[in-house]
Protein backbone atom coordinates (compact mmCIF):
# COMPACT_ATOMS: atom_id res chain seq x y z
CA UNK A 1 0.00 0.00 0.00
CA UNK A 2 1.03 3.38 -0.67
CA UNK A 3 2.48 5.26 2.29
CA UNK A 4 -0.25 8.23 3.25
CA UNK A 5 1.55 10.08 6.79
CA UNK A 6 -1.58 12.75 6.24
CA UNK A 7 -2.63 10.15 9.12
CA UNK A 8 -6.45 11.14 9.70
CA UNK A 9 -5.96 9.91 13.21
CA UNK A 10 -3.28 11.86 15.13
CA UNK A 11 -1.82 8.63 17.24
CA UNK A 12 -1.20 5.62 15.61
CA UNK A 13 -1.05 2.44 17.42
CA UNK A 14 2.61 1.77 19.09
CA UNK A 15 5.04 -0.47 16.82
CA UNK A 16 8.30 -1.92 17.76
CA UNK A 17 11.95 -1.36 15.90
CA UNK A 18 15.02 -3.37 16.29
CA UNK A 19 17.95 -3.46 15.38
CA UNK A 20 20.08 -6.51 15.63
CA UNK A 21 23.96 -5.88 15.20
CA UNK A 22 27.38 -7.45 16.05
CA UNK A 23 27.56 -6.72 20.14
CA UNK A 24 24.66 -5.14 20.68
CA UNK A 25 20.72 -5.46 20.73
CA UNK A 26 18.52 -2.10 20.58
CA UNK A 27 14.77 -1.41 20.42
CA UNK A 28 12.63 1.61 20.31
CA UNK A 29 8.89 1.92 20.96
CA UNK A 30 7.32 4.62 18.48
CA UNK A 31 3.83 5.69 17.46
CA UNK A 32 2.58 7.99 14.54
CA UNK A 33 1.14 11.21 15.53
CA UNK A 34 0.42 14.13 13.50
CA UNK A 35 2.42 12.76 10.29
CA UNK A 36 5.73 12.44 12.58
CA UNK A 37 7.05 9.33 14.57
CA UNK A 38 6.91 9.78 17.96
CA UNK A 39 9.52 8.03 20.06
CA UNK A 40 8.37 6.75 23.25
CA UNK A 41 10.98 4.41 24.54
CA UNK A 42 14.05 2.53 23.88
CA UNK A 43 16.31 -0.06 25.27
CA UNK A 44 19.94 -1.93 24.69
CA UNK A 45 21.48 -5.07 25.64
CA UNK A 46 24.80 -5.68 25.04
CA UNK A 47 25.33 -9.42 23.35
CA UNK A 48 28.56 -11.31 23.08
CA UNK A 49 31.00 -10.27 20.40
CA UNK A 50 30.07 -13.68 18.68
CA UNK A 51 26.69 -13.93 18.95
CA UNK A 52 26.19 -11.90 15.82
CA UNK A 53 28.28 -12.25 12.87
CA UNK A 54 27.51 -10.25 9.66
CA UNK A 55 23.86 -10.12 10.56
CA UNK A 56 23.76 -13.52 11.49
CA UNK A 57 22.11 -14.40 14.71
CA UNK A 58 24.95 -17.20 15.55
CA UNK A 59 23.73 -17.57 19.59
CA UNK A 60 20.02 -17.30 19.48
CA UNK A 61 19.71 -17.93 23.19
CA UNK A 62 21.57 -15.29 24.01
CA UNK A 63 20.34 -12.78 21.57
CA UNK A 64 16.51 -13.60 22.43
CA UNK A 65 17.82 -13.04 26.30
CA UNK A 66 19.27 -9.98 25.18
CA UNK A 67 16.21 -8.78 22.85
CA UNK A 68 14.13 -9.60 25.68
CA UNK A 69 15.81 -7.13 27.88
CA UNK A 70 16.26 -4.35 25.23
CA UNK A 71 12.31 -5.21 24.67
CA UNK A 72 11.28 -4.66 28.42
CA UNK A 73 13.28 -1.29 28.80
CA UNK A 74 11.70 0.54 25.37
CA UNK A 75 7.99 -0.74 26.06
CA UNK A 76 8.15 -0.41 29.90
CA UNK A 77 5.19 -3.16 30.08
CA UNK A 78 3.20 -2.26 27.28
CA UNK A 79 4.50 -4.34 24.44
CA UNK A 80 3.53 -3.58 20.77
CA UNK A 81 2.26 -6.23 18.57
CA UNK A 82 4.16 -5.53 15.46
CA UNK A 83 7.69 -4.96 15.50
CA UNK A 84 10.54 -4.66 12.50
CA UNK A 85 13.52 -6.25 12.94
CA UNK A 86 16.96 -4.55 10.85
CA UNK A 87 19.87 -6.79 10.11
CA UNK A 88 22.74 -5.86 8.21
CA UNK A 89 25.08 -8.58 6.05
CA UNK A 90 27.02 -8.79 2.84
CA UNK A 91 24.28 -10.90 1.15
CA UNK A 92 21.08 -8.47 2.30
CA UNK A 93 19.90 -6.81 -1.18
CA UNK A 94 17.18 -4.01 -1.58
CA UNK A 95 16.30 -3.57 -5.55
CA UNK A 96 15.03 -0.17 -6.16
CA UNK A 97 12.41 -0.61 -9.73
CA UNK A 98 10.57 2.51 -11.47
CA UNK A 99 7.13 1.38 -12.81
CA UNK A 100 6.20 4.18 -15.16
CA UNK A 101 2.28 4.49 -16.69
CA UNK A 102 0.87 6.61 -18.99
CA UNK A 103 -2.49 7.65 -18.35
CA UNK A 104 -4.99 8.50 -21.68
CA UNK A 105 -7.14 10.47 -19.39
CA UNK A 106 -4.94 13.27 -18.11
CA UNK A 107 -7.52 15.33 -17.89
CA UNK A 108 -9.48 13.28 -15.29
CA UNK A 109 -8.59 12.96 -11.39
CA UNK A 110 -6.43 9.78 -10.29
CA UNK A 111 -9.02 7.72 -8.26
CA UNK A 112 -8.47 5.12 -5.63
CA UNK A 113 -8.95 2.17 -8.07
CA UNK A 114 -6.70 3.46 -10.44
CA UNK A 115 -3.48 4.13 -8.24
CA UNK A 116 -4.75 0.99 -6.42
CA UNK A 117 -4.19 -1.14 -9.63
CA UNK A 118 -0.98 0.74 -10.54
CA UNK A 119 0.85 0.10 -6.87
CA UNK A 120 -0.57 -3.68 -7.43
CA UNK A 121 1.03 -3.81 -11.07
CA UNK A 122 4.12 -2.11 -9.94
CA UNK A 123 4.72 -4.21 -6.72
CA UNK A 124 4.17 -7.56 -8.67
CA UNK A 125 7.14 -5.90 -11.03
CA UNK A 126 9.55 -5.15 -8.42
CA UNK A 127 9.11 -8.89 -7.09
CA UNK A 128 9.60 -10.59 -10.84
CA UNK A 129 12.77 -7.90 -11.06
CA UNK A 130 14.02 -8.70 -7.92
CA UNK A 131 14.18 -12.57 -8.27
CA UNK A 132 15.78 -12.47 -11.65
CA UNK A 133 18.58 -9.79 -9.99
CA UNK A 134 18.77 -13.01 -7.37
CA UNK A 135 18.99 -15.21 -9.92
CA UNK A 136 21.84 -13.41 -11.77
CA UNK A 137 23.69 -13.36 -8.12
CA UNK A 138 26.33 -15.33 -7.72
CA UNK A 139 26.23 -14.75 -3.80
CA UNK A 140 23.21 -15.66 -4.14
CA UNK A 141 22.39 -18.11 -6.95
CA UNK A 142 21.26 -21.20 -5.71
CA UNK A 143 20.72 -19.89 -2.07
CA UNK A 144 17.13 -20.07 -0.50
CA UNK A 145 15.99 -16.32 0.03
CA UNK A 146 13.04 -14.48 1.28
CA UNK A 147 11.32 -11.21 0.61
CA UNK A 148 11.99 -9.06 3.12
CA UNK A 149 9.64 -6.53 2.07
CA UNK A 150 7.99 -4.97 -0.58
CA UNK A 151 7.30 -1.15 -0.30
CA UNK A 152 5.95 1.66 -2.49
CA UNK A 153 8.92 4.68 -1.76
CA UNK A 154 7.29 7.53 -3.63
CA UNK A 155 4.74 8.08 -6.23
CA UNK A 156 5.59 10.93 -8.53
CA UNK A 157 3.21 12.36 -11.16
CA UNK A 158 4.61 14.68 -13.91
CA UNK A 159 7.76 14.94 -11.90
CA UNK A 160 6.16 15.75 -9.23
CA UNK A 161 6.70 13.60 -5.73
CA UNK A 162 3.51 13.50 -4.15
CA UNK A 163 2.48 11.85 -0.86
CA UNK A 164 -1.06 10.94 -2.55
CA UNK A 165 -1.67 11.40 -6.49
CA UNK A 166 -5.61 10.54 -5.51
CA UNK A 167 -7.77 13.63 -7.09
CA UNK A 168 -4.56 14.77 -9.21
CA UNK A 169 -4.70 15.16 -12.85
CA UNK A 170 -1.80 14.48 -15.11
CA UNK A 171 0.09 12.26 -17.93
CA UNK A 172 3.04 10.55 -16.32
CA UNK A 173 2.75 8.34 -13.63
CA UNK A 174 5.98 6.78 -12.03
CA UNK A 175 5.59 4.43 -8.85
CA UNK A 176 8.74 3.48 -7.31
CA UNK A 177 9.36 0.23 -5.09
CA UNK A 178 12.13 -1.07 -3.39
CA UNK A 179 11.93 -4.96 -2.63
CA UNK A 180 14.69 -6.20 0.79
CA UNK A 181 16.05 -9.91 0.01
CA UNK A 182 18.08 -11.83 2.40
CA UNK A 183 19.18 -14.95 2.45
CA UNK A 184 16.65 -17.33 3.96
CA UNK A 185 19.10 -18.53 7.29
CA UNK A 186 19.98 -14.30 8.02
CA UNK A 187 16.03 -13.46 8.20
CA UNK A 188 14.69 -16.81 9.41
CA UNK A 189 17.32 -16.55 12.29
CA UNK A 190 17.10 -12.89 13.64
CA UNK A 191 13.34 -13.24 13.46
CA UNK A 192 13.10 -16.20 15.44
CA UNK A 193 14.49 -14.27 18.53
CA UNK A 194 11.08 -11.75 18.48
CA UNK A 195 8.16 -14.02 17.34
CA UNK A 196 8.63 -16.25 20.33
CA UNK A 197 7.38 -13.09 22.16
CA UNK A 198 4.46 -13.53 20.22
CA UNK A 199 4.82 -10.37 18.59
CA UNK A 200 4.09 -9.91 14.36
CA UNK A 201 7.46 -9.16 13.13
CA UNK A 202 9.24 -9.03 9.94
CA UNK A 203 12.50 -7.77 8.67
CA UNK A 204 14.12 -5.10 6.61
CA UNK A 205 17.47 -4.04 5.79
CA UNK A 206 19.01 -1.43 8.30
CA UNK A 207 21.01 0.48 6.13
CA UNK A 208 17.74 1.02 3.97
CA UNK A 209 15.79 1.37 7.24
CA UNK A 210 18.11 4.41 8.24
CA UNK A 211 18.63 6.06 4.77
CA UNK A 212 14.69 6.27 4.31
CA UNK A 213 14.68 7.79 7.74
CA UNK A 214 16.67 10.08 6.50
CA UNK A 215 15.14 10.91 3.45
CA UNK A 216 11.72 11.19 5.02
CA UNK A 217 13.21 13.64 6.91
CA UNK A 218 14.06 15.98 3.93
CA UNK A 219 17.57 15.38 3.29
CA UNK A 220 17.46 15.37 -0.48
CA UNK A 221 20.62 13.73 -1.33
CA UNK A 222 23.47 12.16 0.49
CA UNK A 223 25.55 9.02 1.27
CA UNK A 224 24.71 7.54 4.53
CA UNK A 225 27.03 5.36 6.35
CA UNK A 226 26.88 3.01 9.50
CA UNK A 227 30.23 1.57 10.92
CA UNK A 228 29.04 -1.07 12.63
CA UNK A 229 31.61 -3.48 14.95
CA UNK A 230 32.10 -6.28 12.18
CA UNK A 231 30.20 -4.04 8.99
CA UNK A 232 29.96 -1.19 6.87
CA UNK A 233 26.83 -0.19 5.61
CA UNK A 234 26.38 2.19 2.67
CA UNK A 235 23.04 4.05 1.37
CA UNK A 236 22.80 6.40 -1.51
CA UNK A 237 19.63 9.13 -1.32
CA UNK A 238 19.01 11.15 -4.17
CA UNK A 239 15.80 13.14 -5.06
CA UNK A 240 14.46 12.29 -1.44
CA UNK A 241 14.71 8.34 -2.59
CA UNK A 242 16.79 5.65 -1.71
CA UNK A 243 18.56 4.56 -4.83
CA UNK A 244 21.05 2.30 -3.69
CA UNK A 245 22.48 0.62 -0.76
CA UNK A 246 25.40 -1.77 -0.21
CA UNK A 247 27.18 -3.52 2.64
CA UNK A 248 30.59 -5.07 3.58
CA UNK A 249 32.46 -6.89 6.01
CA UNK A 250 35.40 -4.57 7.70
CA UNK A 251 33.62 -2.72 10.82
CA UNK A 252 35.13 -0.98 14.24
CA UNK A 253 36.47 -4.47 15.20
CA UNK A 254 39.07 -4.22 12.44
CA UNK A 255 40.35 -1.03 12.74
CA UNK A 256 41.16 -1.92 16.46
CA UNK A 257 43.37 -4.89 15.88
CA UNK A 258 45.40 -2.73 13.18
CA UNK A 259 46.29 0.31 15.15
CA UNK A 260 49.86 0.68 13.13
CA UNK A 261 48.68 0.66 9.92
CA UNK A 262 44.98 3.14 10.37
CA UNK A 263 45.75 5.66 7.89
CA UNK A 264 46.78 3.17 5.38
CA UNK A 265 43.72 0.93 5.63
CA UNK A 266 40.93 4.05 5.87
CA UNK A 267 42.32 4.79 2.39
CA UNK A 268 41.30 1.52 1.38
CA UNK A 269 38.39 1.75 3.75
CA UNK A 270 37.45 5.17 1.81
CA UNK A 271 37.65 3.37 -1.72
CA UNK A 272 35.25 0.55 -1.20
CA UNK A 273 32.90 3.17 0.37
CA UNK A 274 32.92 5.77 -2.83
CA UNK A 275 33.12 2.74 -5.14
CA UNK A 276 29.64 2.96 -7.72
CA UNK A 277 26.55 1.15 -5.88
CA UNK A 278 24.34 1.84 -8.97
CA UNK A 279 24.53 5.74 -8.00
CA UNK A 280 23.82 6.17 -11.59
CA UNK A 281 25.67 8.90 -13.93
CA UNK A 282 26.04 11.27 -11.18
CA UNK A 283 28.97 12.45 -9.01
CA UNK A 284 29.31 11.05 -5.86
CA UNK A 285 26.86 12.87 -3.40
CA UNK A 286 28.44 16.30 -1.75
CA UNK A 287 26.48 15.55 2.15
CA UNK A 288 27.53 12.19 3.49
CA UNK A 289 26.49 11.53 7.17
CA UNK A 290 27.88 9.12 9.45
CA UNK A 291 26.38 6.94 12.00
CA UNK A 292 28.79 4.74 14.71
CA UNK A 293 32.40 6.37 14.20
CA UNK A 294 34.55 7.48 17.04
CA UNK A 295 36.42 10.24 17.56
CA UNK A 296 39.58 7.41 17.68
CA UNK A 297 38.23 6.29 13.56
CA UNK A 298 37.89 9.83 12.43
CA UNK A 299 40.69 8.98 9.70
CA UNK A 300 37.89 6.99 7.63
CA UNK A 301 35.88 9.61 6.93
CA UNK A 302 38.38 12.33 6.13
CA UNK A 303 40.04 9.59 3.92
CA UNK A 304 36.24 9.52 2.32
CA UNK A 305 36.30 13.16 1.90
CA UNK A 306 39.41 13.15 0.05
CA UNK A 307 38.27 10.84 -2.59
CA UNK A 308 34.68 12.64 -2.60
CA UNK A 309 36.40 15.79 -2.55
CA UNK A 310 38.81 15.04 -5.49
CA UNK A 311 35.63 13.63 -7.40
CA UNK A 312 33.69 16.34 -7.75
CA UNK A 313 36.53 19.16 -7.36
CA UNK A 314 35.25 20.46 -4.21
CA UNK A 315 35.11 19.26 -0.33
CA UNK A 316 32.24 17.58 1.00
CA UNK A 317 30.51 18.04 3.41
CA UNK A 318 30.92 15.33 6.44
CA UNK A 319 29.35 14.70 9.80
CA UNK A 320 28.06 12.59 11.87
CA UNK A 321 24.48 11.91 11.31
CA UNK A 322 21.94 12.89 15.16
CA UNK A 323 18.66 12.65 15.90
CA UNK A 324 18.52 16.54 15.56
CA UNK A 325 18.67 16.13 11.85
CA UNK A 326 15.86 13.28 11.55
CA UNK A 327 13.12 16.20 11.45
CA UNK A 328 10.52 13.51 11.05
CA UNK A 329 11.50 11.81 14.71
CA UNK A 330 10.43 13.48 17.72
CA UNK A 331 10.90 11.68 21.00
CA UNK A 332 9.99 11.67 24.78
CA UNK A 333 13.35 10.43 26.12
CA UNK A 334 17.41 11.17 24.60
CA UNK A 335 18.17 9.68 21.24
CA UNK A 336 21.71 9.14 20.05
CA UNK A 337 23.21 8.36 16.19
CA UNK A 338 23.11 4.97 17.12
CA UNK A 339 19.39 4.40 18.53
CA UNK A 340 18.50 5.83 14.45
CA UNK A 341 18.51 2.32 12.63
CA UNK A 342 16.11 1.10 15.63
CA UNK A 343 13.80 3.89 14.84
CA UNK A 344 14.55 3.56 11.07
CA UNK A 345 12.96 0.06 11.75
CA UNK A 346 10.23 1.81 14.22
CA UNK A 347 9.24 4.12 10.91
CA UNK A 348 9.51 1.05 8.29
CA UNK A 349 6.85 -0.34 10.73
CA UNK A 350 4.76 2.69 10.93
CA UNK A 351 4.30 2.84 7.11
CA UNK A 352 3.28 -0.49 6.48
CA UNK A 353 0.58 -0.88 9.19
CA UNK A 354 -2.18 -2.54 7.57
Amino acid sequence: MARDRTHQNPAGPRVTGVELAAGIARAVVARSEGGRLRVLGRGESAVAADAIAGGLVVDRPAVTSALAAALAAAERGSPAERAVVAIDGDDVRTYHLVTPFDREASTSPITKPEIDRAVHEALTEAARHAQTQIEDDPALRGVATARLAEDVSALVLDGRGLESVIGYHGRSLEVHTDVAVAPLVLSGAALATITSSRRRASAISGIYALARLVADSGIADAGVVRLGADVTAIAIVRERRVIATRVFGLGRDAFALRDTSREEDARVWAECVSSPIASGDGPPPERWLFVGVPETLLALPNALGDIVGRSRGSPPRIGPLTPALTSRVFADIPLHGEDLVAVGAAAIAVDTQP
